[in-house]
C-alpha cells in the first residue's frame, strides 16, 4: 500500500526533473553561435514555457508537499541569468533630473494602411507626444517620414534615415547627429546604423538595429498555433509536418543573425570606454544567442530596471520581447518599459531613461 502511496510522487518528481532539464537545456543552447550549431539554435524560444512548468511547480508542491519546493527552485537557480532576463524584477526608481528618454519602436510601416497626415496617424500622434529625446524607428514608411518631416523636425532637428526595402531605419534626435556608420554584415534587407551625438559636453553612441527576422508568412504562423493548440493531440493535424518546416525557416534565419550579431558586438567591443546605447528590433528573445552574445558586453535595461516579460511583439499567437535596449556600462538605465498602450504595430515600442555616469 504504501508503494502504491509512493508511485503518484515519484511520477510528479520525474516530470518536474524533465522540466528542470529542459528549462536547462534551453538556457544554455541558446549561448552556442547558430551559424555553427543552428540545431540548437530554436530552442530557446521555448524557454518561457518550461519556465512557467517550473513555477507552476513551485505551487504545486507548497501545496501538496512543501518540501519538495526546492525541486523548481534549485532548478531555477541554476540558470538565474535566463531567468532574470526573461522576467525580471526591479524596485523602481526615479531617474535622476536631466536623464535622456530613449525609445525604440518598429512602427509597423506607421501601422499598416493608418493615415499618412501625422495628426491622424496615432504611432506618429504617440512619437510626437512621446516626450524621448532619441527616437529610433525600424520600418518605418518612407511615405509618412517624408510626408511630416516639417513637423517632426520642429521637436527633432537632427535626423538620419535609410531606406530598408520600402520603409526606413531612422533616428531622429534633440541632439545634434555629428556622424552616421553603418554596420556592415551579411544582408539584402536589415541594416545597423551608428549615431554619434553630441550630448552636451560628452558624445553618445547609438546604434539604431533591424536584424533578420524569421519572415514567417500568414501559413506559417497559423501552423504554429496550430502546434501549440494541438501539442497533446499530434493526431488531430500533421504537427510534425508543420514543425519540420517551420523548424527549417528559423534555423535558417536565425544562422543570418547571429552572424550579424557577431559584427554588432565586434563594433560595440572596439568601442569600449565610450557612452554608448543599442536599441531596435533584433528579431530574439531575451533567451538567445543574440542576447546573450550583446550582454557579453552590454547591459539589459530592460533586466536591469523593467518588470515583467515586456512583451513586444504581439501579434498571430506569437508572443515575444524581440525589441531591446542596452547600455554600455559607464551608463545607468532607469525605468525601462514596454508600452503597450498602442497597439497600432505589431510591436509595443520600448523605452527607458539614461543616465551618464
Amino acid at each position: 500500500m504504501k508503494l502504491l502511496k509512493k508511485i503518484p510522487l515519484a511520477i510528479f518528481i520525474a516530470v518536474n526533473l524533465l522540466m528542470i532539464a529542459a528549462m536547462n537545456f534551453c538556457a544554455y543552447t541558446s549561448c552556442l553561435p547558430p551559424q555553427d550549431a543552428p540545431q540548437w539554435s530554436y530552442f530557446g524560444l521555448m524557454f518561457p514555457v518550461f519556465l512557467t512548468a517550473n513555477v507552476l511547480f513551485v505551487f504545486f508542491w507548497l501545496i501538496f508537499k512543501w518540501k519538495m519546493v526546492l525541486l523548481p527552485l534549485v532548478g531555477m537557480v541554476l540558470c538565474t541569468s535566463s531567468v532574470r532576463a526573461y522576467f525580471p524584477v526591479n524596485f523602481p526608481s526615479e531617474p535622476p533630473t536631466g536623464s535622456i528618454k530613449v525609445l525604440s519602436y518598429n512602427v509597423e510601416a506607421f501601422g499598416m494602411n493608418k493615415p499618412l497626415e501625422w495628426e491622424e496617424n496615432p504611432i506618429l500622434k504617440y512619437l510626437m507626444e512621446s516626450g524621448a529625446d532619441v527616437i529610433c524607428l525600424q520600418e518605418a514608411m518612407k511615405a509618412v517620414v517624408d510626408n511630416a518631416l516639417d513637423r517632426i523636425s520642429v521637436i527633432y532637428p537632427y535626423h538620419y534615415y535609410e531606406l530598408e526595402t520600402d520603409n526606413y531605419i531612422a533616428c531622429f534626435s534633440k541632439f545634434p547627429i555629428e556622424s552616421v556608420e553603418k554596420i556592415n554584415y551579411p544582408s539584402t534587407t536589415n541594416h545597423s546604423y551608428v549615431y554619434e551625438m553630441l550630448v552636451g559636453e560628452d558624445t553618445l553612441l547609438v546604434v539604431n538595429n533591424h536584424l533578420e527576422s524569421y519572415r514567417l508568412s500568414s501559413e506559417d504562423k497559423e501552423n504554429y498555433k496550430s502546434i501549440i493548440k494541438n501539442y497533446q493531440h499530434p493526431e488531430q493535424n500533421d504537427s510534425e509536418t508543420k514543425y519540420l518546416s517551420l523548424t527549417e525557416k528559423i534555423i535558417g534565419h536565425d544562422s543570418i543573425r547571429g552572424m550579424q550579431v557577431d559584427s554588432v558586438a565586434d563594433f560595440v567591443e572596439r568601442n569600449r570606454g565610450r557612452y554608448l546605447v543599442l536599441c531596435g528590433d533584433l528579431n530574439a528573445t531575451p533567451v538567445s544567442y543574440v542576447h546573450h552574445r550583446l550582454t557579453k558586453v552590454l547591459d539589459d535595461a530592460y533586466t536591469r530596471s523593467g518588470n515583467g516579460p515586456g512583451i513586444s511583439y504581439h501579434r498571430s499567437g506569437m508572443y515575444f520581447r524581440i525589441d531591446h535596449i542596452l547600455v554600455s556600462p559607464n551608463i545607468k538605465a532607469y525605468g525601462a518599459k514596454v508600452d503597450d498602450s498602442i497597439k497600432d504595430s505589431d510591436h509595443y515600442p520600448i523605452y527607458c531613461f539614461i543616465n551618464f555616469e
